[in-house]
Parts: structure tokens; sequence; C-alpha cells
């Protein structure tokens, strides 16, 4: 007999972040949908129908937004959006985050930062951008630990972020992430 599939395996509230795939478009779109309105206006600075998040998200370009989600039993709860501003050199990039009410205050958004950085750093991204509204604490207190300068321009706050070239570190790194992140999410087999 087969051995059964176990998909409760990381059912311990643990998150798995991991990169997204674009088939899972859906996925995003279902979790910006669950936004609280507060939550909604912090990452579109300012307030968004349900119709502007379906098409905000199937218009996305899949070759230049990078979307890192903090998985937590198997439910997409936080996101971190990379969206790429140039081709060509000096490239830059901007970035904006989402995370669901009772998923805040946990980490999730700063690592969803974290890996974003890093994945902007191995493309060779030098500068990231970040636009916020002036409300969000949350957003300014992660931007000012990792030494993004901030500032305000047209009533809303504005942030940039110097990167370094990408490093032998700092592949391994995301290598290593994202290999444990598709390990711990994948489903155990299980002999019954």
């Amino acid at each position: 007999m087969a051995p059964a599939l176990d998909i409760t395996r990381t059912s311990n509230n643990e998150p798995v972040i991991r990169r997204l795939w674009w088939s899972e478009r859906g996925k995003w779109r279902d979790h910006l949908l669950r936004l609280a309105p507060g939550d909604r206006r912090d990452r579109f600075s300012g307030l968004v129908s349900d119709a502007f998040i379906e098409q905000y998200c199937s218009a996305a370009n899949p070759f230049s937004v990078i979307l890192y989600g903090a998985f937590v039993d198997g439910e997409l709860r936080a996101v971190g959006e990379l969206v790429m501003l140039d081709r060509e050199s000096p490239r830059r990039a901007e970035l904006a985050f989402s995370v669901e009410e009772g998923w805040q205050n946990r980490g999730l958004g700063t690592e969803l930062f974290r890996r974003l950085v890093i994945y902007a750093r191995n493309r060779t991204v030098s500068r990231v951008y970040l636009i916020s509204e002036p409300g969000n604490g949350r957003m300014q207190h992660i931007a000012r630990n990792f030494g993004m300068v901030l500032g305000a321009e047209d009533g809303e706050l504005t942030g940039r972020l110097e990167l370094l070239a990408p490093s032998y570190f700092t592949v391994v790194e995301q290598l290593l992430e994202e290999g444990m992140a598709w390990f711990r999410s994948a489903p155990a087999v299980t002999g019954h």
C-alpha cells in the first residue's frame, strides 16, 4: 500500500516564509482582500476597494513583481512585495508589505523586509524605496531598523535604502532559507 500524505506537519503556528510562485497569485489577492480597512490604507497609502485589489493583482507583471509570503498553518498571512523599477543599472525597486490583523507584531514584517533586501541585493538592485502612510508606526520602525532614510513627501512618508552588492554569503543565505522553507512546507510522507 502506498504511504499516506500528512499535510498537517507544520501546524504548530510557526510561519513558513518563502517566495510565492506566480501561480499562487490568487492567495496573494485573497490575503489583500482579508486586510482590515486600516491595514489596507497602510498597504496602499489610501483606502481601496475590493475591485481595486482584484485589478491590482491581476495586472501585476510576473517579471517585475517578486512576492514573499508568510504562511501559518498553510494560510498566507503576510506578504512582502518587491517591484523592480529598472532593468538597467543602476537598478531600483520599491518595497511594500501587508500583515493581517492577528498576525501583526510577531516579526513577520521584519522578516519579509530582510528577505526582500537580500533578494534585491542578489539581483544587483542598488536602491530600494518605500512609501508609507505617516501614521504607520510599525512600518517606520522596521524601516529604521534596516537603516532606511525616511522623509516626508506630498503627505506620505518615503524611505530610501542604498544596498551593497551581492556577496557569497547573501547568495548562500537566500538559497538555504528558500530551500528550508520549501522543505518545511512540503507534505510529509508517512506509512500507514
